[in-house]
């Protein structure tokens, strides 16, 4: 019993976070299987456990009632009874019906105590993707006749397209390029970096002065600095609140953006490739580079860069140019933009939460991150198209997916490994003193009848159990004498010492006698 009570502790530990298709054969089974061969060990050790309590009980020349009730061990009903027989068989019969209970407790425990559950499990793995971590020069197409755009799209388009509809991000369908299940990881590619500043001056909203001054704006142009390296100059202008005073602040971020290679955060579901928005802004840097296409100079004809490219499919989204206005019928400020964003990322008066008065609750919130996110996701459609069957980067992913696994409760697991000591102790109080008997010994018919057949039972071969513990009831054992006879009033017989013989407590003269 032992045994098992260790080996369902060490199933039931070991299978804890394992997977379930790890094992071939379930712990609830390799349980059942513990489970019932301890039943069948307790009922053996049961009952030794009641053999050495009778023999011990009859060596304490206990009465034949305790004797009965020993043997009985409180099963069924005889629970009642053998409590009240005495001290010995209401020991007996205690400690033979809390193993047993015990041990019908224990099973379930025990099963209770592992269970499945879904569970997102999480392996690294061995993944690649085609993207390019620089535009080649002319991939978009040659610079327009003014540099300021392309002449014609040899490609790009199609990938603002797809942006346009939200249409998802595809990789491969085969082993190593899709994910079965959640794939995060990071990955080189084609964009740019970035740095900001912000500048804050009044505006008065409250004075027709200020009527037709912008008071949101996006722009975005290409310049070069002092070492004549490229870049972008992206540039919005945003109310962004007003007190009650009708005095407003207005908000100017601008941002330098210069072409590099950039760390992507990219999550793979399946096919789908998209990237994690939370962690676009900022992204690390790999390394910044120049393109000449990218700069205001270049002659007429050359491959159209990066930077020029993006700001040519970027410059009609965003750019926007909101003015105020006052609305004398409606004695109010309000605005008119050139531009979707303008509306998009105006404060409704319903959720402004300004203290400036109904006349001039004008504010924006900041388009700036929103501008960069779009930028950021053209650039990495751009960069997986131009890396196409071209150039592919291996990388090791994070992925996650669902897995059924097996958990322990801990309530469950103590309350049956309780439950299965206990009633292994119960049994060794039972076995206890075994040595004393000096023997094995066993409840066998053939063994007791050596004792009890002979003189008292042996007229007695009709009676009930009822019939015997009322007439003799209360009739001892006695230990055999070592084979000297009978002398005087002395009581006792002459039989193998080994072999046990009855006495009557009430006349023991009579019973001599009858001997």
């Amino acid at each position: 019993m032992t045994a098992c009570l260790l080996t369902s502790v060490i199933v039931v530990g070991v299978s804890h976070n394992d997977a379930a298709s790890s094992w071939k054969i379930q712990p609830s089974v390799i349980l059942a299987i513990c489970s019932g061969t301890s039943s069948v060990l307790l009922s053996t050790a049961l009952e030794a456990g009641v053999a050495v309590r009778f023999w011990l009980a009859a060596l304490n020349r206990r009465p034949l009632t305790q004797l009965h009730y020993i043997w009985d061990h409180g099963r069924g009903l005889g629970l009642f009874s053998a409590v009240r027989a005495g001290s010995t068989a209401r020991v007996v019969a205690i400690l033979a019906t809390g193993a047993c209970v015990l041990q019908f407790l224990a099973s379930p425990l025990l099963q209770r105590s592992t269970y499945q559950t879904i569970h997102d499990g999480i392996t690294y793995e061995s993944m690649s993707i085609d993207i390019a971590k620089r535009i080649p020069e002319g991939w978009f197409g040659p610079r327009s006749a003014s540099g300021e755009g392309l002449f014609e799209f040899r490609n790009g388009l199609q990938e603002l397209q797809e942006w346009w509809r939200k249409d998802p991000i595809l990789t491969h369908n085969e082993a190593g390029y899709s994910c079965n299940g959640t794939c995060d990881t990071y990955i080189q590619g084609a964009g740019f970096s970035y740095h900001c500043w912000t500048m804050r001056e009044p505006l008065d909203v409250s004075t027709p002065d200020s009527d037709n001054a912008s008071v949101f704006a996006v722009s975005l142009t290409r310049k070069q600095n002092t070492t004549n390296d490229p870049f972008l100059w992206l540039r919005t202008r945003y109310l962004s609140d007003v007190d009650e005073k009708c005095m407003g602040t207005m908000q100017t971020e601008t941002c330098y953006l210069k072409a590099a290679t950039v760390q992507y955060p990219v999550t793979i579901q399946n096919t789908t490739v998209s990237l994690r928005g939370g962690e676009l802004l900022p992204m690390a840097t790999v390394s910044s580079y120049t393109s000449p296409g990218d700069s205001p100079d270049a002659p007429i004809g050359t491959p159209a860069g990066p930077l020029l490219s993006l700001r040519t499919f970027v410059l009609n989204v965003v750019y926007t140019d909101s003015i105020k206005l006052f609305d004398a019928r409606v004695n109010r400020s309000t605005y008119m933009t050139s531009g979707p964003l303008g509306d998009i990322f105006f404060i409704s008066p319903d959720h402004n939460p300004d203290p400036s008065p109904p006349t001039c609750q004008l504010k924006f919130k900041s388009p700036t991150e929103y501008i960069l996110s779009i930028m950021y996701e053209l650039m990495f459609r751009f960069a997986l198209a131009a890396g196409k069957e071209v150039e592919t980067q291996t990388f090791i992913a994070k992925r996650t997916a669902p897995a059924l696994i097996y958990q322990v409760d801990p309530a469950y697991l103590a309350a049956s490994l309780v439950a299965m000591a206990c009633g292994i102790a119960f049994l060794g109080a039972l076995i206890w003193n075994w040595r004393l008997i000096g023997r094995s010994v066993t409840l066998s018919p053939l063994e007791t009848t050596a004792a009890l057949g002979r003189p008292i039972l042996e007229n007695r071969p009709h009676a009930t159990i009822h019939e015997i513990l009322t007439e003799v009831g209360r009739a001892g054992y006695k230990p055999s004498c070592t084979g000297a006879g009978t002398t005087g009033g002395s009581t006792g017989s002459v039989l193998d010492s080994n072999v046990l013989i009855v006495v009557s407590g009430e006349k023991p003269a009579q019973e001599a006698a009858r001997l």
